[in-house]
């Protein structure tokens, strides 16, 4: 995208973000949440068991080390989920397994009721809708806080594509709500090597919600934030 086109997508975001920011104020009474009930049709997850998630009895070793044994673990939709242990508890590894980077010994590994995720590579996994955040954040130091979300996004990356790409409507009302969410709607255009670890950390979250992926992990999301950032 060219500085020019980038300048007016920093423009509309914020456009937007104002915008949001005065409807709140309109709806702070008398307002209705959406339902979150649907039917589910083909290229979804099958969710109408009540689980996004399900593992059975999953077990791996590494040189004799049995970093994971007889796991099971199953969690709903829109449910928030935290795994406490010390180091080598198998955290790490647990989500490896889930998102097709490591291959346990045995066990199942459903996401939701009919995606067997043993039978997925990593590209495919990340596709179906699992975004995942390792504890080092993962950012494009060189490009903007705005450009780090605005290339998560899922759109044609092709050269042409890319060149003449324009934020719509929907696009950027997506973009200032989580710039809101990760705090950092006043550094749109700041380079995001300039940012602190904690920015960083919550910068990578946001380009993962760019995706909007239906269920995300997040390893140590916080470490390295201050209280302030957390």
């Amino acid at each position: 995208m060219t500085p020019d086109l980038l300048e007016q997508g920093a423009r509309r975001v914020e456009e937007r973000m104002a915008a949001l920011d005065a409807g709140k104020h309109n709806t702070a009474s008398g307002g209705r949440s959406a339902s979150n009930s649907r039917v589910v049709t083909s290229g979804e997850v099958d969710i109408t068991h009540g689980r996004i998630l399900y593992l059975e009895d999953v077990s791996v070793s590494f040189d004799g080390f049995k970093a994971i044994n007889k796991l099971s673990l199953d969690i709903a939709p829109g449910e928030l989920r935290c795994i406490i242990g010390p180091n080598g508890a198998g955290k790490t590894t647990m989500m490896d397994i889930i998102t097709g980077k490591t291959r346990p010994d045995e066990g199942t590994v459903f996401f939701g009721s009919t995606i067997d995720l043993l039978r997925h590579k990593e590209a495919e996994i990340a596709q179906l809708g699992i975004g995942r955040k390792f504890q080092k954040p993962t950012v494009f130091e060189h490009l903007t806080v705005f450009e780090n979300l605005e290339l998560a996004l899922k759109t044609n990356k092709g050269v042409k594509a890319s060149m003449f790409f324009r934020l719509d409507s929907l696009q950027s009302d997506r973009l200032a709500e989580i710039l809101v969410t990760i705090h950092l709607a006043d550094s749109v255009n700041r380079m995001a090597g300039n940012l602190s670890h904690g920015q960083k950390q919550w910068l990578e979250i946001g380009m993962l919600l760019m995706q909007d992926p239906k269920l995300l992990l997040l390893d140590e999301p916080v470490a390295g934030m201050t209280d302030e950032e957390t």
